[in-house]
């Protein structure tokens, strides 16, 4: 008795060390990361493959501010609000509102001409051709001079040049479409995205924190602060409440807290709302230009990461993807003096998975 005893305190003295050492080794590389990266402050969220969720807060919610992070602040998402308008998209297949090989022009006739054969599937994929507004060289040149600007969808859509390619061939990685996604959903539904992603998402998860604000460049309270840093000039601006989401609409205006992102990313990841069969077409992951990466529909592979990554204006960054077992959201909130292009949220989630014990025999 005496011996069975012992193996099992040694057993379990072993496990609370490894996860004790594991936690440690979170929050160091946490805040190794936010200093060498210069962003001004991150909170991550973590759940482990047993279901235990830490959260670790690394820098100040403000620059030149003493308040540090909290797990409860507000950051604009980006991207990942793309998982919330796939997820839709995916609901209204599965209730046979539309399918996935539907021209877009049968429903949106006004917006794509008989000639251009995208397809709903085309959308979710990145692979429709279709022009990127955001690459546009005159929409950037407003939006620069203009950020308050409030953008209407298809007037967004008007911007960019359309691809030579046959659609469904190249992966591009293009907010144009999710923009049209967003349209394709209010005409099929005959309502809002933001009435739509509520009903369907937000209230029966109990996703509190989150909205998709489409006029109003404010920020409910306790937020955290976004700055841009310019290195032309050396200086570092917030812009917090001072570019309208519009812009961005259902290819990024997401606002959320790490808690409510990664109770969604786990509901995304397992197919809420949809069936198996579905979820198996919506993992089924086609390369894009970089080897171990690819893009099935409306999430993200890469170099066995799953989930999505998101970037409003540099200001805000996130990343919200399932890694060996563990599920991983972070966000912050741009670049301190001397950020640049690397200062992003997914750029921490690298640097874990890279040198963090925890991952050096974890099984994918």
């Amino acid at each position: 008795m005496f011996t069975v005893v012992f193996v099992i305190v040694f057993i379990l003295t072993i496990f609370i060390c490894s996860v004790a050492s594991g936690d440690n080794d979170l929050n160091r590389i946490l805040q190794e990361s936010i200093r060498e990266l210069k962003i001004p402050g991150a909170v991550m969220m973590v759940e482990n493959p047993q279901g235990q969720v830490r959260t670790y807060r690394a820098g100040v919610r403000r620059v030149k501010g003493r308040r540090p992070m909290s797990d409860n602040l507000r950051f604009r998402i980006g991207s990942v609000t793309k998982t919330f308008v796939a997820s839709i998209v995916l609901m209204l297949v599965q209730e046979g509102k539309i399918g996935l090989d539907t021209e877009v022009h049968d429903i949106l006739p006004d917006i794509l001409s008989e000639d251009e054969h995208v397809t709903v599937r085309n959308l979710l994929q990145m692979r429709s051709c279709l022009g990127n507004f955001t690459m546009d060289k005159a929409f950037l040149r407003l939006f620069r001079e203009r950020p308050w600007t409030h953008w209407k969808p298809e007037h967004l859509l008007k911007f960019g040049e359309k691809k030579r390619c046959k659609e469904g061939w190249k992966f591009e990685y293009n907010n144009s479409n999710y923009i049209l996604l967003g349209l394709l959903i209010e005409e099929v539904t005959g309502d809002s995205f933001e009435n739509q992603v509520y009903q369907r998402i937000l209230d029966p998860l109990n996703l509190k924190s989150t909205t998709f604000p489409v006029r109003s460049a404010n920020i409910s309270e306790p937020y955290a602060h976004g700055y841009d840093y310019n290195f032309q000039t050396g200086k570092i601006i917030d812009l917090s409440l001072k570019i309208n989401p519009s812009w961005a609409w259902c290819s990024g205006n997401g606002v959320s807290t790490a808690q409510d992102l990664l109770n969604w990313i786990k509901a995304y990841l397992n197919g809420f709302g949809i069936g198996s069969s579905l979820l198996s077409e919506q993992m089924d992951f086609l390369p894009v230009t970089y080897d171990g990466v690819s893009y099935g529909l409306g999430v993200m592979y890469k170099y066995a990461a799953v989930g999505h990554n998101g970037n409003f204006a540099g200001i805000y960054t996130a990343a919200a993807f399932r890694y060996k077992g563990y599920y991983f959201v972070i966000l912050t909130n741009g670049q301190a003096y001397g950020g640049g292009r690397k200062a992003t949220a997914e750029s921490i989630f690298w640097r874990i998975v890279k040198n963090s014990v925890l991952f050096k025999n974890a099984k994918n």
